[in-house]
């Protein structure tokens, strides 16, 4: 009798206590994931290369990158570099139709590569919230109160999931703040892109500026021009990067103890941290062991 007490405890234990990775979550309430949202693509069709542009995730690097590959003449004729924004510069490339617009051909092409920078989604918010809303002061209807944008990015991304007309505009903000799993087509299938990690940390920046360099050499861009573009993006910076500002500090402080604005960027971006290779440490205790593998099977379907 005693034995089976024990073990019938044990056993209500275990439905209990078991991780979330065995038992599940409820998913109610979480933006989805592989909602096409304003994807952005240039190409550098002479090298069969394809980037994805995120923003708020090296979208200034990857432009002006992809600016100098399509048209390495064009881009040393209008003085172009590395710390150009669109508030600095205009860049011809921009206005050519082969550039933002992969061709058929090209998207078809075996030997081109699709590269994309992707952010920590959490330090990404940070990010976008400085230089939108703090900076641009462009963030609905709520200055700089960062509870206030969540709440309202959140509930704006559920319309948007929810509605095909929206998703198939493009509103400001929600363009800058938009799951990882939004962008880039991604709905298309994530396995076609290489991922570079890249974020202010010096040696995710070193990690990822190599394996760029690796993939620019495969597709014989020629080795001064590698190590020139490997060398900007260990150095440059734009002025749209806010990682140096003290106000970072006190924006990084409320994602990190703030339960409201938590609770909504858990609900905003959990999905990008299961499906994409971020660290999941800065998520709360419940999440952060989630098993990956059957939300990749059902939105591979």
């Amino acid at each position: 009798m005693k034995i089976l007490m024990i073990v019938s405890v044990l056993i209500i234990l275990y439905f209990v206590l078991k991780p979330k990775s065995l038992k599940g979550f409820n998913p109610d309430g979480f933006i989805k994931p592989f909602i096409s949202y304003a994807p952005s693509f240039f190409t550098a069709p002479d090298n069969k290369l394809i980037a994805c542009e995120i923003r708020k995730s090296m979208s200034q690097l990857t432009l002006n990158m992809m600016c100098l590959l399509y048209n390495e003449t064009q881009y040393l004729q209008d003085k172009n570099n590395f710390t150009n924004t669109w508030e600095t510069s205009t860049r011809k490339c921009t206005s050519e139709t082969n550039f933002v617009t992969p061709s058929d051909s090209l998207k078809n092409d075996k030997d081109a590569v699709r590269f994309v920078f992707v952010r920590d989604p959490f330090r990404r918010f940070v990010s976008m919230y400085l230089n939108k809303c703090v900076v641009e002061k462009r963030c609905f209807d709520c200055e700089t109160d960062m509870r206030c944008i969540a709440k309202k990015t959140y509930e704006s991304f559920v319309e948007i999931q929810n509605n095909e007309t929206k998703a198939a505009g493009i509103e400001y903000v929600e363009a800058h703040a938009a799951p990882t799993t939004w962008n880039c087509k991604f709905n298309e299938g994530v396995e076609n892109w290489e991922l570079l990690p890249m974020d202010s940390d010096l040696k995710d920046r070193i990690s990822s500026a190599a394996k760029l360099a690796d993939i620019l050499r495969k597709q014989g861009v020629r080795d001064t021009l590698v190590e020139q573009i490997y060398k900007d993006i260990l150095t440059t910076e734009t002025a749209h990067s806010t990682h140096k500002w003290t106000k970072r500090l006190e924006a990084e402080k409320q994602v990190r103890e703030d339960p409201i604005v938590r609770e909504y960027l858990h609900k905003i971006y959990l999905y990008d941290y299961l499906l994409f290779p971020f660290d999941r440490s800065v998520l709360d205790p419940e999440y952060r062991d989630i098993n990956s593998i059957s939300y990749l099977k059902k939105f591979s379907k």
